[in-house]
């Protein structure tokens, strides 16, 4: 996020990026693996926080 736009959008689009990333590790693991279960948490807990954020933002009038 360093050298790019800030605010909302960019934070999302940062959320967004790191998601795809782990959901396509995910999609390579052996699944029932330590590691599968491991990075099956965090895409987890990335839509998590994605959700509410995009639910705070428009809620707030800023996405």
């Amino acid at each position: 996020m360093e050298n790019k736009e800030s605010g909302p959008q960019a934070f999302l689009d940062f959320v967004n990026q790191r998601l795809a990333k782990r959901q396509r590790e995910l999609d390579a693991a052996v699944k029932f693996s330590s590691h599968y279960a491991q990075v099956e948490s965090i895409v987890m807990e990335l839509k998590a926080v994605r959700t509410k954020f995009t639910t705070l933002m428009r809620r707030e009038g800023l996405l």
